[in-house]
């Protein structure tokens, strides 16, 4: 494949690295792309995750799941080095297909790509920004980190590209996320000095991604990186302006070229004097340093590391710095609703909430939007925003009742809900892929909303009608 590369892409990479590495990196195209997922910290407290056979079609014998966790990972697993909940997956595994995947107990993700995130270390209690978050996977790998407490915002600008950002947040099963889709400077201009740590995983010229996506070498042109450098620059202006003091902010591409990477860091922090580049433990991670004149940020060659080209930087905003672009911060405090249908909304809630669950919700503020019900981790003012989820989804008040998401659902553990139902793998396929089941045989109480699992993981609500269990899952969400 080193043979379709563009040729100016092969001169900058050639006198980037040493003769030596240079050879060894134009051989990595030789061979296939390493593949990898990630499992949901949200699904396994504690760090107890199990062995990958177990979750995975094709990959050894497979047992119980939630009876494994106790001895964490089977070392002979091929664990990603900066990233504990990372594996690699051999060639031959369809984890798409397994169950557990629909579950939301992992997230399948290019390995490179999990590291920005274990550089910017989310805590529970952050209030957290990703600012260029489609399709998810590093938002749901933050949430991950924050295990539902704080705030998560996860921002993309394309409304296209935000369902699948919707899509994977409610999959994984997080509850502390609003959902935007909005320009930085929008944001910014709503949310000065306002979030602990921030995700800048910018659009690139993808120069990383070439071994994994022939479409990004047919999208490369030789004035590309100059292109995005300058959308790079302004990305980080107005994420500059959303950090608190004292915050911390990582920038991540998947490209190598320095004119997006050292270059567009290094000019940041000439007009930023309230930032410094942060150390990062290159080896701990297993990456590699940055080039000069930034040594302290880390990248990832595929001749050196088992992942796909990558680049990663953090930086603190230094406490009693002030930047002249930034303004006080605004009180966030959200839009009011009109009372009456407040009222009405929340005692229906409140009734499903009685009858059906286990366990009281997160603190946070219930919103209402039209017939929708949305929980908000803390009030937010979200007025004049392109807004795609203003909280963790509920449900919907339909002809006087409540009836609960699937969203709802999958944040939900078994011990949450008052019913729920164990699948066999046969009847787990026929409920993914939308079809009724039939209840005869099951012992369950004569109550219309169930919670179906798979080996005790949430799959999503039936209604209990006439001996079947109807499925509740909604359209986008089954399996063909």
């Amino acid at each position: 494949m080193s043979d379709k590369l563009p040729e100016i892409f092969l001169q900058q990479m050639q006198a980037m690295l040493p003769p030596s590495e240079f050879a060894a990196f134009c051989d990595t195209y030789e061979s296939p792309t390493v593949r990898g997922l990630r499992l949901n910290k949200l699904k396994f407290p504690c760090g107890m995750t199990p062995p990958l056979r177990d979750i995975l079609p094709d990959v050894g014998t497979r047992t119980n799941p939630t009876g494994s966790c106790k001895g964490g990972a089977d070392s002979t697993e091929s664990i990603v080095p900066w990233c504990t909940e990372g594996r690699y997956y051999p060639e031959t595994a369809r984890p798409g297909k397994s169950i557990f995947f629909h579950a939301g107990l992992f997230y399948i993700q290019e390995p490179s790509a999990m590291c920005p995130v274990e550089v910017l270390q989310p805590q529970p209690g952050d209030f957290v920004l990703d600012l260029c978050a489609a399709p998810g996977g590093k938002s749901a790998q933050i949430a991950g980190h924050m295990q539902g407490q704080g705030l998560l915002m996860a921002n993309d600008a394309s409304p296209t590209r935000c369902r699948a950002l919707v899509h994977n947040l409610e999959r994984m099963g997080v509850t502390n996320a609003v959902v935007t889709t909005e320009l930085p400077k929008k944001l910014a201009d709503r949310f000065s000095e306002f979030f602990d740590k921030i995700l800048v995983d910018a659009p690139c010229s993808g120069e990383g991604m070439f071994r994994r996506d022939p479409d990004a070498v047919k999208a490369y042109t030789a004035n590309k990186p100059e292109a995005c450098a300058a959308m790079q620059t302004e990305i980080l202006r107005y994420a500059a302006k959303m950090l608190k003091p004292g915050g911390r902010l990582v920038y991540s591409t998947c490209t190598f070229n320095m004119k997006e990477n050292e270059n567009v860091i290094c000019d940041f922090l000439k007009n930023h004097s309230d930032f410094a580049a942060i150390e990062i433990d290159h080896a701990a991670l297993g990456i590699s340093r940055g080039f000069e004149p930034l040594p302290q940020a880390g990248r990832i060659f595929p001749h050196l590391a088992q992942g796909e080209g990558h680049f990663v930087v953090l930086l603190e905003r230094q406490r009693g710095v002030t930047s002249p672009e930034n303004t006080a911060p605004r009180n966030c405090k959200p839009k009011e609703t009109p009372r009456q249908a407040r009222n009405d909304g929340l005692a229906n809630f409140t009734t499903f909430c009685d009858h059906f669950l286990t366990t009281p919700l997160p603190p946070g503020v219930i919103v209402p939007h039209g017939v929708n019900l949305y929980l908000q981790p803390t009030p937010l003012d979200l007025h004049g925003l392109r807004v795609a989820r203003s909280g963790w989804y509920l449900g919907e008040n339909a002809k006087g009742r409540f009836v609960p998401s699937q969203a709802l659902a999958m944040g939900l553990r078994k011990q949450d809900v008052r019913h729920s139902v164990e699948l066999s793998e046969e009847n787990a396929l026929r409920y993914l892929r939308g079809e009724s089941l039939d209840a005869n045989d099951i012992q369950i109480p004569d109550k219309p909303w169930i919670m179906l699992c798979y080996m005790g993981f949430p799959l999503g609500w039936a209604r209990l009608v006439q001996g079947r269990l109807k499925s509740n899952l909604p359209v986008g969400w089954a399996i063909t």
